[in-house]
């Protein structure tokens, strides 16, 4: 009766440990599910905003396109980009992600750039934004149809060659600080806001 009584506790305490096993996996198996539910609507809202700057550039005007040595303010000295967006077209948009290549007189880029134009001109809000799962992020406000974005952006790391020759045409001269090369611009995402019920 003893080795029956044994037997069955034995029995007992390996179908709780087979059946806590099974819990585990399940648990874990439920809990890559879900991350890998947030791994592919963040790739589909990466792709998404691709698409959409692809289809939707084409009512982009950019404006006033310059890159120069920045001669008063809190930017004096440094490298910057500026010019002015406009979304000729008829759909809200925002966020859009700016690849600005610059480019000799002989069409070879010597440098690229990518930015958002809506950030401050530092590149950076002054407050690091954290992502909270669950918590949507804070939206941009829209460029509306017919609305215009005025931008101005530091380059932080151009290269010596590029800035050299913007401090070199110093002087008094018109367009004087100014890059004498050409620019090529494509827009790589953009967002459509949804609109508020």
């Amino acid at each position: 009766m003893i080795i029956k009584k044994k037997s069955l506790i034995v029995a007992f305490i390996s179908s709780l440990i087979v059946a806590s096993v099974m819990v585990l996996t399940l648990v874990g198996y439920l809990a890559y599910l879900q991350l890998k539910d947030e791994e592919l609507k963040g790739s589909y809202q990466y792709l998404l905003a691709k698409v959409n700057a692809k289809v939707y550039s084409k009512y982009i005007e950019v404006s006033r396109l310059n890159a120069k040595m920045e001669t008063s303010g809190p930017l004096k000295g440094n490298p910057v980009i500026e010019g002015v967006i406009r979304n000729a077209g008829y759909k809200n948009m925002a966020d859009p992600l700016m690849k600005v290549k610059f480019l000799d007189k002989d069409g070879a880029v010597i440098y690229e750039v990518v930015f958002h134009p809506q950030e401050p001109s530092l590149g950076t809000g002054s407050l690091t934004q954290v992502t909270i799962p669950y918590l949507p992020n804070p939206s941009k406000a829209p460029i509306k149809p017919g609305d215009s974005l005025a931008f101005k952006k530091i380059l932080a790391d151009c290269p010596k060659e590029v800035a050299s020759e913007m401090k070199d045409a110093s002087g008094f001269a018109r367009g004087a600080g100014r890059w004498s090369g050409r620019f090529s611009f494509e827009f790589l995402s953009l967002d459509f806001p949804q609109k508020d019920i």
